[in-house]
């Protein structure tokens, strides 16, 4: 049997929380739930996350603000935890190398189907677990 992937949802939104809640169960995965950057942090210091993701506009600590906090004061292997930015902006695929540059190791744009999440959290989950030297052979 396969490992039970456990995912960090971000999402401030409580219509958008409910339906990522009903889509993550549906796909299997094991999961908690966040409605703002602080609550990620918190999270992520108690326990470890197989991959965040994590909507933009958030109160507290946007994801932006909490990725790039993420990626300077976690230690080494928190501070590399796959995030994907979740936007509700139709041009996300236009800006997914400057998600990159952020931090981010994928944006999906909302909303989504459910094929197009369980493809992207498979294959960044899946990128995550090359080892190093093969990701700078890339």
């Amino acid at each position: 049997m396969a490992r039970k992937y456990k995912i960090l949802i971000a999402e401030d939104f409580a219509a958008s929380l409910k339906i990522m809640r009903e889509i993550i169960q549906a796909l299997g995965y094991d999961f908690r739930t966040a409605s703002n950057g602080y609550e990620v942090i918190h999270a992520l210091k108690a326990e470890d996350f197989d991959l965040i993701l994590m909507d933009l506009q958030m109160p507290l600590f946007n994801g932006f603000e909490t990725i790039e906090f993420i990626r300077r004061n976690f230690p080494y292997p928190k501070n590399i935890v796959p995030v994907v930015a979740m936007s509700g902006r139709d041009y996300a695929s236009e800006l997914n190398q400057t998600y990159k540059d952020e931090g981010f190791d994928g944006v999906i744009e909302k909303p989504f189907s459910l094929d197009r999440l369980d493809t992207v959290i498979k294959d960044v989950i899946r990128k995550s677990l090359t080892p190093a030297k093969d990701k700078k052979a890339v």
